[in-house]
């Protein structure tokens, strides 16, 4: 019966989330951001030959004349928000004015020809998680009002919880057979310290943490798996033999 939950929520929900951004063609669409620069999702990517993009790590500053990138052919690098390049920047949350000037990568600013300098610029750039599925939501719930995005932010909410108690039950429930019962309190501390970083730092950094220490995780639970594949078996023929939910 555990194995029902990510089956639900990770092929059944997700499917239908990657159909209905698909159908409502937001995948495609640009949206008024802010482009930290340093920090949040930013990027830079340079054209390749075939058309393609890579991400590259430039040392150099980028020169922006009218809110455009002066350099775009191969190994130029451009300003990235969630790994596409931002056609046109602008100084002012409205853009009315567009930014002249350089961007350094390194530093994470941005100076004007005018001598200003910015932490962050504006332009219309991709979405991507829970921003994403909310304008999908939105854009096709329309006809019956604008409200939508309101059944992703409650989904999403409830989601948080549920995984926050039921990951820190696990995390508990491992501490305490690995290390004993005096493992437990140490545990629950550097559970919520977690809990207030991943509030902080930028997605994709949370994402690539959260791969590697799931990639670390795996190895000992294939090999757990594996050895003890036939006591599953058995309680599975047990279990339907039984016939539980008939009572």
């Amino acid at each position: 019966m555990a194995l029902l939950e990510p089956f639900i929520d990770t092929i059944v929900i997700c499917t239908m989330t990657g159909l209905l951004v698909i159908m409502t063609g937001v995948w495609n669409d640009r949206f008024e951001t802010e482009i930290t620069l340093d920090g949040g999702d930013i990027s830079y990517r340079a054209v390749q030959v075939d058309g393609a993009y890579a991400n590259v790590s430039p040392t150099n500053t980028i020169r922006i004349e009218d809110g455009m990138h002066v350099g775009t052919g191969p190994s130029d690098p451009q300003v990235s928000w969630h790994e596409v390049p931002v056609v046109q920047l602008y100084v002012d949350e409205d853009r009315t004015q567009l930014f002249t000037g350089t961007v350094d990568p390194v530093a994470g600013s941005a100076t004007g020809d005018d001598g200003q300098s910015y932490t962050s610029l504006h332009g219309m750039a991709v979405e991507s998680g829970a921003p994403l599925t909310m304008a999908a939501f939105r854009r096709g719930l329309s006809p019956l009002g604008d409200w939508g995005h309101y059944i992703v932010v409650i989904s999403v909410l409830l989601f948080a919880i549920s995984t926050a108690i039921s990951w820190s039950y696990y995390g508990d429930r491992c501490a305490n057979y690995l290390f004993g019962a005096r493992a437990v309190k140490p545990y629950k501390i550097a559970f919520v310290i977690t809990h207030f970083i991943g509030a902080v730092l930028p997605l994709g950094v949370i994402w690539a943490m959260g791969d590697v220490l799931l990639a670390i995780v795996i190895w000992p639970n294939l090999i757990a798996l594996g050895l003890l594949a036939p006591k599953v078996v058995e309680m599975t023929r047990d279990y339907f033999e039984r016939r539980p939910w008939e009572r």
